[in-house]
C-alpha cells in the first residue's frame, strides 16, 4: 500500500472551514447535514481520484460495480463524521447516540498493568473512540497520529474547544517512540491507526477484499517490544445520529523471537486485517481511505 495519502492536500479554504464550524455550533446538526448535500455533490464532480477510489472499494466490498448514488452516499458518510467531529471535540456529545460494545475487553487489558495498544483504522470515526474514552470514561488516552502541517479542521476545532481531550503524539517526531513507551509504562492507552503505511517502516502483504495490499508491521513490533496487550477498536457511523463503538482482543502479549522476529508478529497482522475486512464489508460507507489502496507497483 502506498503512502500517496500523505501527499494529498486538504480541500477547502480556511474561511470555508471556519464557516462550517460556526454554522455547526450555532445552527445545529440537522441544518448542517442538509448543507452537506451540495458540498458532497461538488466533491463528487470535482474529485476524480476520490471518486475512483470510492468506486473501487465499494465494488470490492459489495461484490458488484458501485452505483453513482452509492459513491455519493460514501462521501456523505465521510462528511457527516467530519461534521460530528465538531460536536465531539466541542463538547456537544449529547446530539449523538453512541452505543458501546466490548468495553470489558478494554478494561481487562488495562488491568494487566502494561498499558494497552488500541488499534483503530480509517474505517469509521476514531474521534468517537478518543472522546468517549477520555471524557466519558476518564481513561488516559494518547493517540499517535500523522500531524499534517496543512490540516485546518482538526486544529481549528481543537482551538475552539480549548484543546483536545486526549494527548497527541506526533508520528515521526523526535522522542515519539519514547513517549509511547512511557505512556504504556504508566498503564495508559496508546491509540494507533493500523490500516495505513506511514513511511519506510517494515511492511507485509496480506489479502484484503480480494487482492493483496500492504500493511505496516510497526504496531505489532511495538507490542512485542513493550509487552503491551493489543485491542482492536472501531467507531462506526450507523446513520442518523447513531454510532457503535466496539472492542475486540487481538493479543494479551505479542512474544518476541529474535531468531524469527516475524513468527509472532505476522499472525497478529493477519488477524487485524481479517477483522478490518469483516467490518469493512459490514459497514462499507465507513471506509475513509480515498486513494488507491491496492496501488500497483
Amino acid at each position: 500500500m502506498s503512502t500517496q495519502w500523505r501527499e494529498r492536500a486538504e480541500r477547502g479554504s480556511g474561511l470555508a472551514v471556519h464557516l462550517i464550524i460556526h454554522v455547526a455550533l450555532r445552527g445545529g446538526r440537522g441544518i448542517c447535514r442538509a448543507l452537506l448535500v451540495p458540498v458532497c455533490a461538488y466533491f463528487l464532480l470535482t474529485a476524480p481520484q476520490a471518486r475512483a477510489a470510492s468506486r473501487e472499494f465499494l465494488a470490492r466490498a459489495l461484490g458488484r460495480p458501485a452505483r453513482l448514488g452509492e459513491v455519493f452516499a460514501h462521501l456523505y458518510c465521510f462528511a457527516t463524521t467530519l461534521l460530528d467531529r465538531v460536536y465531539l471535540l466541542g463538547g456537544r456529545r449529547g446530539s449523538l447516540d453512541i452505543e458501546v460494545e466490548g468495553e470489558r475487553i478494554l478494561r481487562e487489558s488495562l488491568a494487566l498493568g502494561r498499558g494497552c495498544l488500541l488499534l483503530g483504522s480509517h474505517l469509521g470515526s476514531f474521534e468517537v473512540l478518543g472522546v468517549m474514552g477520555s471524557v466519558e470514561r476518564r481513561l488516559p488516552i494518547n493517540v499517535v497520529m500523522n500531524v499534517h502541517p496543512g490540516s485546518r479542521i482538526h486544529a481549528l476545532v481543537a482551538r475552539m474547544a480549548g484543546g483536545l481531550p486526549y494527548r497527541v503524539i506526533a508520528l515521526g517526531s523526535p522522542g515519539a517512540m519514547m513517549a509511547v513507551r512511557e505512556c504504556l509504562e504508566r498503564g495508559e492507552i496508546v491509540g494507533l491507526l493500523a490500516d495505513r503505511v506511514y513511511g519506510s517502516e517494515q511492511t507485509c502483504e496480506l489479502p484484503f477484499l480480494g487482492s493483496p495490499a500492504r500493511f505496516s508491521l510497526a504496531p505489532y513490533q511495538l507490542a512485542a517490544i513493550t509487552g503491551a496487550p493489543v485491542v482492536m477498536a472501531y467507531g462506526l457511523f450507523l446513520g442518523a445520529n447513531r454510532y457503535r463503538v466496539s472492542f475486540a482482543a487481538l493479543a494479551q502479549r505479542v512474544e518476541r523471537d529474535r531468531r524469527e522476529p516475524l513468527a509472532a508478529i505476522l499472525p497478529c497482522a493477519r488477524r487485524y486485517v481479517e477483522s478490518l475486512e469483516a467490518h469493512a464489508r459490514a459497514a462499507p460507507l465507513n471506509w475513509f481511505n480515498f486513494y488507491d489502496y491496492w496501488e500497483r507497483a
